[in-house]
């Protein structure tokens, strides 16, 4: 535990000073390349100290930081489109060419947080008493428009997937049956090809041609795959169905319109499983608990990922910063930079790689890890 702890702690330092480290190459760029352009510090200064700490909040991403640094983000790109445009004013449009990378990376950041960041979790999510879920879903998931019915409960589920620095906006519309009488193991029967499993044969060839079967036992899938089960996925196609524990769940990768939520409650009013199987695999269920839980969270929350993904980004900014500066340079005369060009070219190389490597080493490795995260935070 000390080590751990020791660990973590000295990932925090270096978090810290990775912040430090990439100030103080942003704000001594122009020495590297041999200008002097009036504002720049000062530019550089703002994203300092206010942009890039709300970048390393938002690298954290958890539900109660990421909406407040959303925010703060957004007054401090703000901030700085203001400065920038001051400093043209001033210099002139030169100093655009060596700030591009700086905008260009702030203008996606805001985008990226517009338009991807999940929307506000409902509130009829907290009168919910449902079982753990076992869906991929983010950390950071958010759970709208809540719809019961007979035959259970649909909802939509947005979340941020991330793949090292950048994410993109996942929305699932969830159709969750009454809690099961017992336990069962977990099986997923997914649209696809037909050719993941192809050791398990079932009775329908334009099943099998339509749908991959994942799960452990071949009888326990059988069992539940019965004709009429079969024919109710075909006929709801594309939807997942997945079942785990006590929950009996169908998904797709959209948003509930109102034809999906028609669909998707009359596939899990026809799904049926036979009580049989609940008497041979079935074990004791666990009482469910308010709210909506997952058991899968396809990002990294670990401090060394986060750190990594500090890095990437780091890296990143510098090294187009770098390459925006040089072109400004060359594009004046006399053009005599500090270090000669093929040593700064090859620094651009070496930043990216950096860049490139961190943001792939942030990515979780094998299967989703079973982490509880809540939608009610």
């Amino acid at each position: 535990m000390r080590t751990k702890s020791l660990g973590a702690s000295l990932l925090g330092v270096a978090y810290l000073l990775v912040l430090v480290w990439t100030g103080l190459g942003l704000l001594m760029m122009p020495g590297l390349v041999g200008e002097e352009w009036p504002g720049w510090s000062s530019t550089m200064v703002l994203v300092v100290v206010v942009v890039l700490p709300s970048a390393a909040m938002l690298l954290t991403i958890s539900p109660q930081t990421g909406r407040v640094a959303r925010w703060i983000a957004v007054v401090a790109v703000g901030a700085l489109f203001g400065k920038v445009l001051w400093s043209l004013y001033d210099v002139g449009a030169v100093v655009l060419l060596a700030l591009l990378p700086v905008l260009v990376i702030a203008a996606v950041a805001v985008l990226l947080l517009r338009f991807s960041w999940p929307g506000a979790t409902s509130r009829e999510v907290a009168d919910l008493k449902l079982p753990l879920l076992p869906l991929p879903v983010g950390r950071t998931a958010v759970v709208r428009n809540v719809v019961r019915a007979p035959a259970g409960v649909a909802f939509e589920v947005r979340w941020l997937e991330w793949h090292g620095v950048l994410c993109r906006r996942r929305r699932l519309a969830v159709f969750v049956a009454p809690s099961l009488p017992a336990a069962l193991p977990p099986l997923e029967v997914r649209p696809g090809s037909g050719m993941l499993r192809s050791d398990l044969s079932l009775e329908s060839a334009e099943f099998n041609r339509s749908f991959d079967v994942l799960g452990e036992d071949s009888r326990y899938l059988m069992a539940v795959l019965h004709p009429r089960t079969m024919q109710a996925l075909l006929d709801a196609r594309p939807f997942t169905l997945t079942v785990a524990g006590t929950a009996l769940v169908i998904s797709d990768d959209t948003e509930l319109t109102a034809d999906v939520l028609a669909n998707g409650f009359a596939a899990l009013d026809s799904l049926e499983v036979p009580r049989h199987v609940f008497d041979q695999w079935g074990t004791h269920p666990p009482q469910p608990q308010p709210g909506v839980r997952f058991t899968g969270a396809r990002f990294n929350p670990s401090v060394a990922a986060a750190f990594l993904r500090l890095l990437s980004l780091s890296c990143a900014l510098l090294a187009l910063t770098l390459a925006g500066c040089l072109a400004a340079a060359a594009a004046e005369e006399p053009f005599g930079p500090a270090r000669s060009v093929p040593t700064l070219l090859i620094t651009i190389a070496f930043l990216a790689i950096m860049a490139a490597g961190c943001a792939l080493g942030s990515r979780p490795r094998g299967p989703a890890r079973q982490v509880y995260g809540s939608a009610l935070a």
